[in-house]
């Protein structure tokens, strides 16, 4: 779990790009302002949940977005019911990651295309994300148009929606 050294390796065989920067362990959104982001066009922060049929969601958004409305979000995605978060366990089946590591790039630890990953729409704006790369003592920037390469590699097909 929280093998950052597979995801470094996917990024390699698919000719990925990064730049990752070591800081001190973050387990929350608010924990990354000690953190200088300067440098990091649109850093992200995560959600992992799950609809009342067991839909599952990965919900990458910027990291300044202030709170979700869950309940709005789940009528935007077309969710079964409301979203609740995911418990670690399901997590680490899902993800591979711990809590407090959740990134958009554990997205290629779901073989069986069970997560719908949801990205917040002004990414398309940006050339670059910044994420955890499975572990949250790191932060890893890549391109966006890389971050569309890794999910067409897993066959994963985002739905992009305004937050």
């Amino acid at each position: 779990m929280n093998n950052a050294a597979d995801l470094f390796a996917l990024f390699e065989r698919l000719n990925i790009a990064s730049e990752t920067l070591d800081h001190l362990p973050v387990m929350t959104a608010n924990d990354m302002s000690g953190i200088d982001r300067t440098q990091l066009e649109f850093p992200v922060k995560n959600i992992f949940a799950y609809d009342k049929k067991k839909n599952f969601y990965l919900i990458t958004m910027h990291l300044d977005t202030p709170p979700l409305d869950l309940r709005k979000l789940s009528k935007q995605i077309g969710a079964s019911g409301s979203l609740s978060f995911a418990r670690a366990e399901v997590l680490g089946e899902k993800l591979r990651v711990l809590p407090g590591s959740v990134t958009p790039f554990a997205i290629f630890y779901d073989t069986e295309k069970t997560v719908q990953p949801i990205l917040d729409d002004r990414l398309q704006q940006a050339k670059t994300i910044s994420a955890h790369p499975l572990t949250n003592d790191k932060t890893t920037t890549i391109s966006t148009d890389d971050l569309n390469k890794l999910y067409a590699h897993t066959g994963h097909v985002p739905m992009w929606v305004d937050m």
